[in-house]
């Protein structure tokens, strides 16, 4: 009897990381060559040429025209190298107000890394195009939303405070040798943090505590439109990231745990919500405010999320929101 409780043991923890391998697997076929794309934009230098097309938008929203450089410097990359893009203009640009620094981080936070993480969200059944329009758009929403409230209260117009720990120079286009190292080693990094997520949320299934999560986050969450099956996969993207997230929810998906419907409402959220400690403290680092960076940006999410979920359930919206890939 205990041998054969000890294979069965054993065999589902094969398929648990086996399942969490294919996860990974699928998932970096697409995004090595956005990472491939987005060393070639920096290596060429290309961002310049880029962020021009988005000075119009950062006069909308009362940021000067360098701020682009940071802002696409974000959406092709990771949010580590807006910050250095930032440092290094510090010296020729006039020092921003709370409110611009507070702005500036939002659009990053929002809208970062649109090649790697769409395709991520891709891997999942979303359309790439429309979750990165959706980011863009909700990141000029929610930037409007802070430079508009700051105009109105009179808020924010005080010097904004980076941290002198970020000044430190680093290299944004480090050699072909460097890169590769260090990509492969993201890549390993992500392997097991997925691998570990994965035996994880088995632990929590076998202890029966799926139930209290659903609990105490069901109803914000559901509000969002994020099924309860969903839940959980989704609190893990949101603490830790859009890439883990997305590669969970390629697994759970495969497995038939979570239905298309729920797929789609903890990607909307997600898409705009995710790496809630890291990402936010760089921008807080940059001069931000933790309120608006943090607190307001999940309300704002929980709020679009929702709002496009509600829309995308309707058969008028559903093809333009959800596209064909997706059927529910």
């Amino acid at each position: 009897m205990e041998q054969t409780l000890l294979a069965r043991a054993g065999a589902h923890l094969l398929a648990t990381l086996k399942r969490g391998f294919d996860a990974w697997l699928f998932v970096t076929k697409l995004s090595v060559p956005a990472m491939i794309l987005t060393r070639l934009l920096m290596y060429f230098d290309l961002i310049p040429y880029v962020a021009a097309v988005f000075k119009p938008i950062m006069a909308l929203l009362n940021l000067p025209p360098e701020t682009a450089l940071v802002w696409v410097s974000a959406i092709v990359a990771n949010l580590y190298v807006p910050v250095t893009v930032f440092i290094g203009l510090m010296p020729v640009m006039d020092p921003l107000s709370l409110s611009q620094a507070t702005t500036l981080g939002a659009l990053c936070l929002l809208c970062h890394g649109l090649f790697i993480e769409g395709q991520v969200c891709r891997a999942t059944g979303l359309s790439f195009w429309r979750v990165s329009v959706f980011r863009l758009v909700s990141a000029v929403a929610f930037g409007l939303i802070i430079s508009r409230s700051a105009a109105l209260i009179g808020w924010g117009a005080g010097p904004s405070a980076v941290m002198p720990a970020l000044q430190a120079a680093t290299d944004l286009v480090p050699s072909w040798g460097d890169w590769i190292f260090n990509s492969v080693r993201q890549l390993l990094m992500i392997l097991v943090l997925v691998e570990a997520l994965m035996l994880f949320m088995e632990l929590v299934k076998h202890l029966k505590l799926t139930r209290l999560i659903s609990k105490v986050l069901g109803p914000p969450l559901r509000w969002a439109g994020v099924g309860e099956n969903a839940m959980m996969v989704t609190v893990i993207g949101c603490v830790l990231g859009l890439a883990l997230g997305g590669g969970l929810i390629v697994a759970e998906s495969r497995s038939g745990h979570i239905s298309p419907r729920d797929i789609f409402g903890a990607m909307m959220l997600m898409a705009v919500f995710h790496s809630m400690v890291e990402d936010t403290f760089l921008m807080w680092a940059l001069g931000g405010s933790l309120f608006w960076l943090l607190g307001a940006r999940l309300v704002f999410a929980l709020a679009v999320a929702s709002a496009v979920n509600r829309l995308a359930r309707k058969p008028a919206w559903r093809p333009l929101l959800v596209g064909d890939k997706l059927q529910f």
